[in-house]
């Protein structure tokens, strides 16, 4: 007694590709797979690199270059790992340059010598030099989450708006962010 179920689609209404695999192509191809100008199909539409689409994960390093390339690109999505993997690699960076700073920057009685200044002075510059960009890529996470880049000014409540804008930079991303994609 095998009964079909009423409410899963027929054999043959069933898609016919795998969990994961691309569309099937409608326009015409090339010998090599690609599509030819003006066919129209999958191709035409959606060749972009896993990654390059507003809001899709990326790597470590595809984050930085991205982070360094849209350097004060406030329009557009950031995707969650874009964010965070920045948020790290700013991190690394502030830390390794602070620790350089105690250990080979002090004298014996813990006194900046002429190192210990210069790379205050190089902890400076970069916290400076990165501010627009860190802006620019909150204002995008933001986005990806359907939300202004203004909701970054939270930061600015003592204690509890640092707090507040590092959730809303974890949230998981929504479709109406797409309204940000200009």
């Amino acid at each position: 007694m095998n009964t079909p179920d009423p409410n899963y689609p027929r054999p043959e209404a069933r898609p016919q590709q795998g969990y994961g695999q691309m569309p099937a192509y409608t326009g015409s191809q090339e010998a090599d797979g690609r599509a030819q100008a003006g066919s129209g199909g999958y191709h035409q539409q959606n060749l972009h690199h896993y990654g390059s689409q507003p809001g899709a994960p990326v790597g470590f390093g595809e984050a930085i270059k991205r982070f360094y390339s849209k350097y004060a690109q406030f329009s557009g999505r950031a995707s969650r790992s874009e964010y965070w993997w920045v948020f790290l690699y700013l991190a690394i960076i502030s830390t390794i340059i602070s620790i350089l700073g105690v250990t080979v920057g002090t004298n014996a009685s813990g006194q900046p010598n002429g190192i210990g200044d210069a790379l205050s002075v190089l902890e400076l510059i970069f916290a400076v030099a990165h501010i627009i960009p860190n802006l620019a890529l909150g204002a995008r996470r933001l986005h990806d989450t359907n939300r202004s880049g203004w909701f970054q000014l939270i930061a600015l409540i003592p204690f509890l708006g640092v707090i507040v804008l590092l959730v809303l930079f974890a949230l998981s991303p929504k479709r109406e962010g797409a309204r940000f994609d200009r």
